[in-house]
């Protein structure tokens, strides 16, 4: 890892994994890690967390996401929780595992990039909240999550074999998760292994109802590493996922099975101690079935939708040190297939959701990091992106003609001609950091980014969901500013942002064309802003408060109202002690109240809550450390209003079979863990 002259940023965290000291007396210098909120030092809407150090179970890497300061994540069962960041969720987050992108293979997104993520396999998790670097991509202006495995160092007294293995239960559907990681290797190489398995029955909420949302998954892989010298890194990665019987209470359909498998190649190369060269390729594929009888009883209309979607992932990029400055610049190269035919119960194709459909990136980006004198920082960085989208079924014709989706959009938007669309991306961002005294830092940030539509708001093909192929790309124009303290004493953080959206990409549902009542896409204007506030006290040496909380808005400029799917007023506060072997929590999180509410998305309004949750940690020796807790301690039954609460929500929950009620939380659970690292 190259070490370079400065303090750290939004920028350099985003890519190295320690704290670089500046060469005198600074900021950086005075005050220690952020190891209490789990914010690296520099900026307040960037945080960092260590799954491997997670002691209460989480069904998948989205449900432990959700339990992240500032992050929030949309429910349709049990497992396949979608993060939201900011108001912004699906392909408005950048998500990248361990360099890949993972475009899900259902419409429905019972399958986000996050249940793909064998969470406990990786070494870190960053999460940037809005536009704080261009290099993996255009769009993410919600943010970014990067889920990191960090290239291993093998000392003379490491031993040969190292790792941790793990185990979970929790009373909420006798949820069980068992895993394991190892390594071994040397300075010439180094080859590791890892595994989960998780399996839940349906969960209970609060008022003792039974909420459809059982699963069973498996996940591994394993990674061969080369280090022939110190300037050279080269590392090979299989990885796959495998789900069984995935139940979806806020949906028409369930999974009984999705399946993933990844391959990856990447590297690293000194060229010199002021130039570093890095790459990374990755080809993922994913096999996904959703129906609506084979988990399910009492199906009026059965159907089934096997789909597939394949990513390849491309980047270059060098990085080089001049004076006070720290360049930047690199290729994107991002390519999606998807395909999804729905077939009815005699087998006959009925609709081309996704007809074949392919979106192909070309980007190049340019970053730098300016230190000003020794307590002001400038960055800045500009990406341009090249983008082609087509569908190659849009022509063809399923078992009924009127369902080819050629037609649909002809019917719906009077769209006739060639499907296939290009357009030119264009992002940028700057950033202005000033130390205020010895212990607290200001910043500035602002930022452009823009987004296509992706394969489901361009050309999904249902007369009651159609995508629009004539969608303008979506522009948004972000506005960060904040504080950020540490001291012996206290922590805190305070962010304001904005983002003023022009095209947004609209979600709409009623009459469009020919069609009485159809989920479909228009571009309007938006506006979301809000404030991020946290803090933590330490005092009498083993004790710690800590808090936060969230306030935002999202409005739709164009007709007037709510965006959909926009959390209320929500935070947590918890009281700690942190001893040497034993550690106490007690949390209340909380929400206020939602009834703002999004009418094509039939949103239905959420009470205010607060829940109760207690843990104890205990390591009776170095190596191992034993958990148990209790969530929801008091059985409050509530709701989350980000969540799949309403029919309207889903186009293909129809039926004498569909929910149509809020989905809700889990009740009361008791759980344990146990940990041991060798």
């Amino acid at each position: 890892m190259k070490i370079i002259p400065f303090r750290p940023s939004p920028l350099s965290l985003a890519l190295t994994s320690v704290f670089i000291a500046a060469p005198t007396l600074s900021f950086a210098e005075q005050l220690p890690p952020l190891t209490v909120t789990g914010q690296p030092l520099g900026t307040a809407t960037t945080q960092e967390a260590w799954p491997a150090d997670t002691s209460s179970p989480s069904a998948d890497a989205g449900d432990w996401l959700s339990q992240q300061a500032g992050i929030d994540a949309n429910r349709m069962g049990g497992h396949g929780l979608d993060p939201v960041i900011r108001g912004l969720g699906q392909n408005r987050l950048n998500v990248l595992l361990d360099g890949a992108y993972v475009f899900g293979g259902c419409p429905n997104r019972m399958d986000p990039p996050t249940a793909y993520a064998p969470l406990y396999s990786y070494d870190r998790v960053l999460v940037s909240k809005g536009v704080t670097t261009l290099r993996h991509g255009p769009g993410g202006s919600g943010g970014t999550i990067t889920f990191e495995r960090e290239k291993p160092e093998f000392l003379p007294t490491d031993p040969a074999v190292r790792g941790q293995v793990g185990s979970s239960y929790a009373s909420q559907g006798d949820t069980i998760k068992g895993r394991g990681n190892v390594l071994t290797g040397g300075k010439q190489g180094y080859l590791r292994a890892f595994g989960e398995y998780s399996e839940a029955d349906n969960y209970e909420d609060g008022a003792g109802r039974e909420i459809w949302s059982g699963y069973e998954t498996t996940q591994g892989g394993l990674i061969l590493g080369w280090t022939p010298n110190e300037q050279t890194w080269l590392e090979a990665t299989y990885e796959a996922t495998r789900e069984r019987d995935v139940k979806f209470a806020g949906a028409k359909m369930d999974s009984p099975e999705s399946d993933n498998q990844t391959l990856g190649l990447r590297g690293e190369y000194d060229w010199s101690p002021l130039l570093t060269l890095s790459g990374n390729l990755h080809y993922s594929q994913i096999e996904h079935l959703m129906d609506n009888y084979s988990l399910r009883p009492d199906t009026t209309m059965k159907m089934r939708v096997p789909t597939t979607s394949d990513t390849l992932t491309g980047r270059l990029m060098a990085e080089y040190q001049l004076g006070p400055n720290q360049f930047s610049g690199g290729l994107n190269l991002i390519q999606n297939e998807r395909d999804a035919t729905a077939y009815n119960g005699m087998g006959s194709e009925t609709f081309f959701m996704w007809p074949e459909v392919t979106q192909r990136l070309l980007g190049v980006f340019a970053e730098v990091e300016h230190l000003i004198g020794s307590d002001q920082r400038a960055f800045a960085g500009v990406r341009a992106d090249y983008v082609d989208s087509s569908a190659e079924r849009a022509d063809q014709n399923p078992a009924m003609p009127a369902n080819q989706p050629a037609t649909i959009y002809k019917n719906a938007y009077g769209i006739t001609g060639n499907l296939e669309r290009n357009e030119w991306l264009t992002g940028a961002f700057v950033r202005f950091e000033k130390d205020l005294g010895t212990w607290q830092r200001a910043f500035v940030s602002a930022s452009r980014s823009q987004r296509v539509g992706d394969a489901t708001e361009i050309y999904m093909a249902r007369p009651n969901w159609i995508g629009n192929p004539d969608l303008d790309p979506e522009t948004s124009h972000q506005l960060d500013i904040g504080v950020i303290g540490k001291s012996a004493r206290l922590d805190y953080s305070a962010v304001a942002f904005s983002n003023w959206v022009s095209d947004y990409i609209y979600r709409d549902k009623g009459s469009i064309g020919t069609y009485s009542d159809a989920d479909h896409y228009r571009n309007i204007s938006a506006a979301l802003y809000g404030i991020e506030l946290e803090a933590t006290l330490r005092y009498a040496d083993l004790w710690e408060t800590r808090g936060q909380l969230n306030a935002m808005r999202g409005d739709n400029r164009t007709d007037g109202g709510t965006l959909a799917q926009i959390s209320p007023y929500n935070g947590q506060v918890s009281q700690h002690w942190i001893g040497e072997k034993w550690q106490g929590l007690i949390r209340i999180r909380f929400a206020a109240e939602q009834d703002r509410l999004n009418e094509p998305a039939q949103e239905k309004a959420t009470d205010a809550y607060a829940v109760l949750d207690l843990q104890m940690d205990w390591k009776p020796m170095e190596d191992l450390k034993l958990a148990t807790g209790i969530d929801n301690l008091l059985d409050e039954d509530y709701a989350n209003f980000i969540n799949r609460n309403a029919a309207g929500s889903d186009p293909l929950n129809f039926g004498g079979t569909a929910y149509t009620d809020t989905l809700t939380e889990p009740g009361r659970s008791i759980w344990v863990s146990a940990r041991y690292q060798f």
